[in-house]
């Protein structure tokens, strides 16, 4: 058997193990609402122990403050570790996490004009999941990053003040684990 017919061989295998690892961890969607915006997330667990949080987020925080009329838009992506369980009088599981990210997007900044921003992202929080497979969690998501405006001439970049703010803005979600 040729060597290239192989390592194809290998990689296919490979990815249908990981495909099938990757199918039996659970999962959750959902969505999160705060003063800064809303967003849908999709979560992934690895273990009892870590789970993986993306979340495509509308940056509403300068809208609502009534400074412009487009949100804007963001992505982020968290890895956080559950440091500590419990359990309800109800049975319910409660869960306090943590974890580093990284997000990125486009929205204006505080008393500045819309722009592009990135920076890591930190998240802690509290989780209750119910036994009917769904789950109400309580966060806060500081962004300490960049904000970047181009200009004709130059670049201005400055602290991404609005991810600072999501430091004291709590965050709500709700999720169906499947």
């Amino acid at each position: 058997m040729p060597a290239p017919l192989k390592r194809y061989m290998i990689v296919c295998l490979a990815v249908f193990v990981a495909l099938f690892q990757a199918s039996a961890q659970p999962k959750a969607m959902g969505t999160t609402f705060s003063l800064s915006g809303f967003s849908a997330m999709y979560e992934h667990s690895f273990g009892e122990d870590c789970f993986v949080d993306a979340d495509l987020k509308a940056e509403m925080g300068e809208v609502f403050r009534n400074v412009t009329d487009i949100p804007g838009i963001s992505t982020s992506f968290s890895c956080n570790f559950i440091f500590s369980k419990w359990k309800s009088g109800n049975g319910n599981a409660v869960y306090a996490f943590a974890g580093p990210g990284i997000s990125v997007g486009i929205a204006s900044d505080l008393h500045k004009d819309r722009g592009y921003f990135f920076g890591i992202k930190g998240r802690v929080g509290v989780e209750c999941q119910f036994d009917r497979r769904v789950a109400i969690s309580a966060s806060l998501n500081p962004i300490l990053g960049s904000h970047l405006i181009i200009r004709d001439e130059y670049l201005e970049m400055a602290y991404y003040r609005n991810g600072l703010l999501n430091a004291i803005l709590p965050e709500i979600g709700i999720k169906y684990r499947f």
